[in-house]
């Protein structure tokens, strides 16, 4: 699938320009302002995943972001997309207990 290679591009430039100090936050809420539903969710998840990493904001938030807005997708076909893209791409990401996002 073409959109996990170009969102993998997309979270690489994050990271790099995380490390010249560009702050995720800024970012996270830039995306929030697309007027489109379903890439919004797209790069907010893509985003999400680098800003949880960061540590800067609990993963709890964030995840609770992506998963209320993806519940205003109305094309269950598109829905089943986005929610398998979300797995593959937070799964690793969630705060279970002994894992380094718990809290």
């Amino acid at each position: 699938m073409q959109i996990f290679n170009d969102l993998k591009d997309f979270e690489d430039y994050l990271v790099d320009d995380k490390k010249k100090g560009r702050r995720l936050a800024d970012v996270y809420e830039s995306v929030q302002q697309a007027s489109e539903l379903l890439p919004r969710l797209y790069l907010l998840v893509a985003v999400g995943g680098v800003y949880i990493d960061s540590q800067e904001l609990s993963a709890k938030e964030i995840l609770k972001d992506v998963i209320e807005m993806a519940k205003g997708i109305q094309n269950p076909l598109r829905g089943l997309f986005l929610r398998y893209f979300m797995l593959k791409k937070l799964k690793d990401r969630l705060p279970d207990k002994n894992s380094k996002y718990e809290g």
